[in-house]
């Protein structure tokens, strides 16, 4: 039951009982709490100056939070780096890097606008995957014509052995003449990738070792895919994207059909929307326990559910060209990053390059992590939140190197950067908790979602007859049992024992929508 009932309502409900019937005749329905907690704004100060404009410019545009274009943005930049070009080392003596992955998530219902944000970030990265590509394609060319000219040359070495044999030519000279025409080919070069949409985890280990900086999986609906990995059997799979979030060690795939594939890093960022309805089903499986309960919700640290404007206007115009190019400078400034070229340091203790914190970031980061982890460790927090709070010392570092380096710094990340990305977890937290509502406020959200359906169920339902439906939010028993309390606590509907069919089966509890 609900503890946000009111006295009156508690009263009112016990009328009738033990007669099969509970009447709410003298009273109206009260209007049910909002259940999602206020989030914070996002203070466009905290994006790197080289995209700024540019995420402000595509939200006007498109009539969406900034929230909507800066996550993207955020992601798209780690992605262009890669999460095996460079680290952040968090500690001046522990051996504790963070490699740039993020994976980001914006929330927000079909007609939110999220899918029409999400695609500047995409196709920036598909523009420098293209230029990319159009160099591969050239030493493809090469490559190819290289193969076709060895051809020939053993052919016609081939064509000069026969005749000298056949002239009795010393054999063993003929075969060093055809050994010393022989070249070694080599490998064809691999088509370069940045972005990946629906690739199984074999096909990614391969395109991983292909392009061994790392990858962005992009996908318009997360819901989708962290479904498929929820079902048995594809623990393997979970175990392999919890990899990959850290970006720093290697993976060993066993299948009887491709045989082995080692993959020497896994390092890939995420970037997609969802639904909150299909969100709200996901997050209650993450904190009930199952399958989903294992830290991979935890990971999609830039995940924000932000409100949409309160009003909303036609707009019809291009983009600023001055954002995007500015924006464009940055993103290709990042994919070309000569990491030696910024101070960056190679001395054994980490798997790639990498930059230490300034001595104002580290006083930063100690400062604020001192004061993140005794609060995580009372137990005042739920253990989900606990576990994805628990992630931002990681976020931190990460989103301070991808700060520094967007807007062209080099040598040890600034101070700057770093109070820029504490600033981003302060706020990333706010939508964090909204994101987690569903799984904590005792049925107020799935309330809601039946209010929005009432006039899809008969005056007369059962809880079976809803989560039959198969409606987002509502698919499971004991989440529609508890929206059907709390619509009972506020008196929006009544509750009628029907006597069963069978013999000494128990009633069946009716609902019946309140006037």
């Amino acid at each position: 039951m609900a503890e946000h009932m009111s006295l009156e309502a508690r009263a009112e409900r016990e009328i009738g009982e033990g007669g099969g019937f509970v009447s709410f005749v003298s009273a109206s329905p009260e209007p049910l709490p909002n259940p999602l907690p206020p989030v914070p704004r996002l203070n466009s100060a905290l994006l790197p100056d080289s995209v700024r404009r540019w995420c402000e410019d595509a939200a006007e545009s498109i009539q969406v939070p900034l929230d909507f274009t800066a996550i993207p943005a955020m992601v798209a930049l780690a992605s262009s780096l890669g999460g095996r070009r460079i680290a952040v080392r968090m500690k001046r003596n522990a051996a504790w890097f963070e490699h740039p992955i993020l994976w980001g998530c914006v929330i927000g219902r079909p007609s939110s606008g999220k899918s029409p944000a999400l695609s500047p970030a995409r196709r920036m990265l598909e523009k420098l995957e293209a230029t990319e590509r159009e160099a591969w394609e050239v030493k493809r060319d090469e490559f190819m014509a290289m193969v076709e000219v060895s051809k020939m040359e053993a052919s016609n070495a081939q064509e000069v052995a026969r005749k000298a044999l056949k002239k009795g030519a010393n054999r063993a000279d003929v075969l060093d003449q055809l050994q010393g025409t022989k070249r070694t080919e080599d490998k064809i070069p691999e088509e370069p990738r940045i972005v990946v949409n629906d690739a199984t985890v074999e096909k990614l280990g391969e395109l991983l070792n292909a392009n061994p900086l790392g990858l962005v999986q992009f996908r318009d609906e997360l819901m989708g895919w962290l479904a498929t990995m929820d079902r048995e059997g594809r623990e393997s799979d979970r175990a392999f994207w919890l990899e990959c979030w850290n970006g720093a060690g290697g993976y060993t795939v066993d299948r009887i059909g491709r045989g082995t594939i080692r993959i020497e890093a896994c390092a890939v960022s995420v970037l997609g929307g969802a639904q909150p309805g299909k969100l709200a089903d996901y997050v209650r499986g993450a904190v009930r326990g199952g399958f989903a309960d294992d830290g991979l919700m935890q990971r999609f640290q830039l995940a924000v559910y932000p409100d949409l404007p309160s009003s909303w206007r036609y707009t019809d115009r291009a983009l600023d060209p001055a954002a995007e190019a500015e924006a464009r400078a940055a993103f290709t400034r990042m994919r070309n990053l000569q990491v030696d070229a910024i101070g960056a340091i190679r001395d054994g203790s980490s798997d790639v390059a990498y930059l230490p914190l300034s001595d104002d970031a580290q006083s930063m980061f100690i400062e604020w992590l001192e004061e993140l982890m005794p609060r995580l460790r009372e137990g005042a927090e739920p253990p989900h939140m606990e576990s994805h709070l628990a992630k931002y010392q990681s976020l931190a570092g990460r989103l301070a190197l991808i700060l520094h380096l967007a807007d062209g710094g080099t040598g040890p990340v600034s101070g700057n950067a770093m109070a820029r990305a504490l600033g981003w977890c302060e706020y990333l937290e706010g939508h964090a908790r909204r994101i987690y509502a569903p799984a904590s406020d005792n049925g107020l959200s799935a309330a809601h979602l039946l209010l929005k359906k009432r006039t899809s169920l008969p005056d007369g339902f059962t809880a079976r007859d809803v989560y039959r439906k198969g409606w987002a939010g509502l698919t499971d028993a004991e989440v529609v049992a508890g929206g059907l309390d709390t619509l009972a606590e506020y008196r929006h509907v009544h509750e009628t024992n029907v006597p069963s069919r069978d013999a000494g089966g128990r009633p069946t509890v009716e609902y019946r929508w309140a006037a």
